[in-house]
């Protein structure tokens, strides 16, 4: 009976292992599945005069081919690699809508230059100056519509974050049921190796939106919890993402995380990867960043040509009109405000804006300005303050101690870049004062160059320079103050009511050079030429107009060439991690058809076995019945 006991356990033991490895076969190409063997200890022996004759084999167990490190590499490598990718793709695309060299917006700020120096060829020409409106009209829809594209792209980030939230929950709360199913399962004493592989599968996929860890429990459940250590399924329970307006910024909304009765707040540090992670830093960071930059350069174009309009006339001789309309400086308070303040900001020198919007918070005792971008601050003890060409004003109440408003100084502008004309014939190419030497002069004194610099209350006044032959001179016209004996040395520059004149030559006395009104407006092309000059200035935050299109350019090359870069590598690091997992659960059908064989052969040895037990009981019945 004992060689029959040892037979009928090795057919049993080569079963199961045909079992295991019928079951690996069958799921080689499944998703998570791990590589399972049944695993064998013998059964003991029993003892004999002739010593300890064995039991035959049991079957213990059935285990899958498991580490819990390359694992836990895998999971991380999954992470960082869908952050990185995710981020390289919303950059590529961004790269791909500035980057149109043939209809971008350095070639429209060319092609209006172009316009302005036709009319500073011929200021009388009516078609010239029409030009320049539609130049003017084509910079601004470019710029413009470059905003909208990207306010799209954010709208579209918004909507797959909202969308990862959901396939995050489904995954939380199916990871959670599974936790009951093994908990329940392992009472038996016995892993589910099936439901485990489910299981880690499932955190696999979590790893792909964020960065989770694990940690197992005694009963068999996991612990997942994201990178920062807050809980997102304990035992059977599943926490949940929400979206709400976030508190410092209602446009966006940000991620919370509800685990009970706390709510907690999620930013892309403590997704700290995945597809969310990534999608957020793109929305929060790389996107808003290139907004700014865009709102920087339109705030420069506008106000430069509408302070340069503003010193000059239009061809019926009316001061000039403002050419470029701006979008306004959008304010938005702290849901959590207790103070009853309202801040209003406003736009004063848009040469001077700064490439980032803005924080305001009040300590209780100090009002801290800070820029969003980099985090640097100024502290005063008191409102109005400019900061950065804006303006900052507490219009009505007052801030409580820890109140903040958020300023989108430099975001919100280009949303509303517009050209303002409505005729080119209100385009301010001349200037309202021309210079006239006296019909009398002797000298050879002129005007080397004239230009108007501000537009002062007193622009248009007459003024009358007279020379007294002895090096010396004096200035009479409202606004001036009148002054006498002033000296005079050739190449000097002379400066009142806002214009400037340089002058040359050696005058004799009684000689005179008067300011007077420009007898010609529409024939004048002074101030046309001043706004060609325009785009060598600095006038879009301490660069050239061309200059910081090609930072924003090279700004967001950068980051797409850096993110790119790291999800090459990422990618690598994700397929070799891939590989090492798979090597040790992998299903690998050459090995498995090889056990296979030898499980077969085993199951009919143990065959034999019990045929020869059953011959030999058979003959012991036969002998003892004779």
């Amino acid at each position: 009976m004992s060689v029959l006991s040892v037979g009928q356990s090795a057919l049993m033991a080569a079963y199961a292992q045909l079992q295991v490895t019928g079951h690996n076969i069958a799921n080689a190409n499944t998703v998570g599945y791990s590589r399972q063997e049944a695993v064998l200890s013998t059964a003991g022996g029993q003892f004999s005069g002739s010593g300890f004759l064995g039991m035959g084999v049991n079957v213990l167990t059935v285990q899958r081919n498991y580490d819990r490190f390359l694992t836990n590499d895998l999971l991380a490598a999954t992470s960082v690699a869908n952050a990185d990718s995710t981020r390289a793709g919303l950059l590529s695309r961004l790269d791909d809508l500035m980057g149109d060299t043939d209809n971008g917006i350095g070639v429209a700020i060319d092609d209006l230059n172009l316009a302005l120096a036709d009319v500073a060829n011929n200021p009388g020409d009516a078609s010239a100056r029409q030009s320049v409106l539609s130049r003017a009209d084509a910079l601004a829809q470019r710029i413009r519509g470059l905003d909208q594209q990207m306010q799209l792209v954010a709208r579209e980030t918004n909507e797959r974050i909202l969308q990862s939230a959901s396939s995050i929950n489904s995954l939380l709360d199916r990871v959670a049921r599974l936790n009951n199913e093994i908990s329940y399962s392992s009472g038996s004493g016995q892993t589910p190796n099936d439901l485990m592989d489910q299981r880690d599968q499932l955190v696999l996929e979590l790893n792909k939106y964020m960065k989770v860890t694990t940690f197992p429990q005694s009963d068999g459940s996991l612990s997942v919890f994201t990178s920062g250590g807050e809980g997102l399924v304990v035992g059977g329970r599943a926490a949940k993402l929400e979206s709400e307006p976030s508190p410092g910024d209602s446009s966006k909304q940000r991620l919370v995380l509800v685990n009970g009765s706390t709510r907690l707040p999620l930013d892309a540090n403590s997704l700290n990867g995945g597809s969310l992670g990534g999608l957020v830093q793109f929305r929060d960071n790389d996107l808003e960043a290139m907004r700014a930059r865009l709102g920087q350069l339109a705030a420069g174009i506008a106000t430069a040509f509408n302070q340069q309009q503003a010193l000059g006339i239009d061809s019926t001789g009316a001061a000039g009109q403002a050419m470029f309309r701006l979008g306004q400086p959008q304010v938005g308070a702290h849901s959590g405000n207790l103070g009853d303040a309202t801040l209003q900001a406003t736009i004063v020198d848009g040469t001077q804006l700064d490439a980032s919007d803005l924080s305001v918070s009040f300590d209780g005792s100090q009002y801290v300005v800070s820029r969003v971008s980099d985090g640097v601050s100024q502290s005063f003890a008191s409102l109005p303050q400019t900061v950065g060409g804006v303006r900052l004003e507490i219009t009505d109440g007052s801030m409580a101690p820890g109140d903040t408003f958020l300023v989108r100084s430099a975001t919100a502008l280009a949303s509303g870049f517009s050209q303002a004309l409505s005729s080119g014939s209100q385009l301010a190419a001349g200037y309202a004062m021309t210079t006239q030497l006296g019909s009398g002069n002797t000298g050879d004194v002129s005007v080397n160059a004239f230009s108007v610099d501000t537009a002062d209350a007193n622009l248009t006044q007459p003024v009358t320079i007279t020379f007294d032959g002895a090096g010396g001179f004096s200035v009479s016209g409202t606004g001036t103050g009148n002054p006498t004996g002033l000296t005079y040395t050739p190449g000097m520059t002379i400066s009142y009511n806002g214009w400037s004149m340089t002058l040359r030559g050696a005058p004799k006395a009684g000689d005179t050079i008067e300011l007077v009104p420009t007898a010609n407006p529409a024939q004048d092309n002074r101030n046309a030429k001043a706004m060609i000059t325009l785009s060598n200035q600095p006038k879009a935050g301490g660069a050239t107009f061309n200059e910081a299109f090609a930072t924003m350019l090279g700004d967001v090359g950068v980051r797409t060439q850096s993110a790119q870069g790291s999800a090459e590598v990422s990618a690598a690091l994700l397929s070799r991690a891939t590989a090492a997992q798979s090597a040790q659960s992998g299903v690998n059908l050459d090995e498995e058809a090889a056990r296979l064989m030898q499980f077969q052969q085993m199951y009919q040895a143990a065959a034999k076995v019990i045929q020869a037990a059953q011959g030999m009981f058979d003959t012991l019945l036969a002998a003892t019945s004779g």
